[in-house]
């Protein structure tokens, strides 16, 4: 009998519940700081980050997972006894995990299919747990990885900054967009389409109202096309519990769902968006 797992890389930012809950298997990106080399995740956090940034003024770049990293991950695993892995990727044109983990594959017998999600982040996890759920209903790993990428183009996933200074310390926003933006306190909003990222709309003024603004636009934008099964509610981990818990409140009202998924983005999402980074994910109908 056929023995399916569904994995996904820490660029997904799944919590560490629903992992469990799903029994989602996580390969981690790597972070660096100039000779030093972090797992994702696992020997360095978002707050260590954040923490360095404010002490140091030092932020890190990060990598991809290695071909080899891959096969020793799937390895490990098909020596559980699984039979089949679908494993949900990094977008491939923002990163080189879909194609190491393609190589990575290639070295097995066994039934292993690498999904190219198009997407970061909660984008992601969504894929990831959907895999579960068809898993759970019995399907091949082949039918599961086909429904993934019929899925894509229904993935919406966007991200709203409350800052610039990461991007621009990252090289991603210049030193006069970012002059502007503190001058003018805009705050941009990210879409993520088709594997791409770009400026969507712009919002002006203090985090709370603008994120309040933020919501109200998406669920606006998609209304009568959302899946309602579950919507993830993303930030960094700099906002507060509470403040966690206000936006969940006012997200309810917004619109009637299933299952809302508060989860904290990584340190890949983190390096590069900056504290303050709040955003939705969900799926359309």
């Amino acid at each position: 009998m056929s023995r399916i797992i569904i994995t996904t890389d820490s660029t997904a930012d799944i919590t560490a519940d629903i992992a469990e809950k799903y029994n989602i298997r996580v390969a981690p990106l790597h972070v660096l700081y100039d000779s030093e080399d972090f797992a994702d995740g696992v020997d360095i956090l978002p707050e260590d980050i954040l923490n360095r940034f404010e002490e140091n003024d030092q932020l890190p770049s990060t990598s991809a997972v290695t071909p080899e990293e891959y096969r020793q991950f799937f390895e490990g695993i098909l020596n559980e006894g699984y039979t089949e892995i679908v494993h949900i990727a990094f977008a491939s044109d923002m990163s080189s995990t879909y194609q190491n983990a393609v190589i990575a594959a290639q070295e097995f017998d066994q039934k292993i299919y690498i999904v190219d999600s198009r997407v970061l982040s909660c984008g992601m996890m969504l894929l990831a747990i959907r895999a579960c759920e068809l898993k759970d209903m019995g399907f091949s790993g082949k039918h599961i990885a086909d429904s993934l990428t019929d899925l894509i183009p229904k993935n919406i996933g966007g991200f709203l900054l409350s800052q610039l200074e990461f991007l621009h310390k990252g090289g991603r926003c210049s030193s006069i967009s970012l002059l502007g933006a503190n001058l003018l306190n805009i705050k941009p909003s990210i879409v993520v389409n088709d594997g791409a990222m770009s400026v969507a709309k712009k919002y002006r003024g203090k985090d709370e109202v603008c994120r309040l603004k933020y919501m109200r636009d998406r669920i606006a934008e998609f209304e009568g096309q959302i899946d309602t099964s579950r919507i993830v509610l993303h930030t960094t981990c700099d906002l507060s519990d509470k403040e966690r818990k206000y936006y969940k409140k006012e997200l309810k009202k917004l619109i009637k769902c299933d299952e809302i998924i508060v989860s904290t983005a990584g340190c890949v999402i983190t390096s590069h968006c900056g504290p303050g980074t709040f955003a939705l994910f969900f799926m359309l109908k």
